[in-house]
């Protein structure tokens, strides 16, 4: 407790000694109790939502990545088929499935 406290509460707000006395323990105890954010408090806490932030993004950068890949991928298949099927292998098997469908339809 402080003792320009007691003294405050008893010459400027007139309080009786043991009044200002009982005053200024309680406020002691409601600062004792309180939790106040600092700033490096405030900073430890932003940090770790940062970290969180970071971890997420990352995560959804690897997702985005695979999924990235899987596409390329694929389209590289497809141009691939694409191109053999209209070439002269799709079309020798084009000519193939002609002759099989005409043999099966007499």
């Amino acid at each position: 407790m402080q003792a320009e406290t007691v003294e405050l509460l008893r010459v400027k707000g007139k309080f009786p000694m043991e009044q200002a006395l009982v005053l200024a323990e309680a406020m002691d105890l409601v600062i004792e109790k309180a939790q106040f954010v600092t700033v490096p408090i405030l900073d430890a806490r932003i940090a770790i939502v940062n970290a969180r932030i970071d971890a997420l993004e990352a995560k959804l950068e690897a997702k985005l990545d695979a999924k990235f890949e899987r596409w390329t991928t694929r389209m590289i298949i497809a141009m691939v088929v694409s191109q053999t099927a209209t070439g002269p292998i799709g079309m020798h098997v084009l000519e193939s499935l002609k002759q099989v469908l005409a043999t099966l339809g007499h």
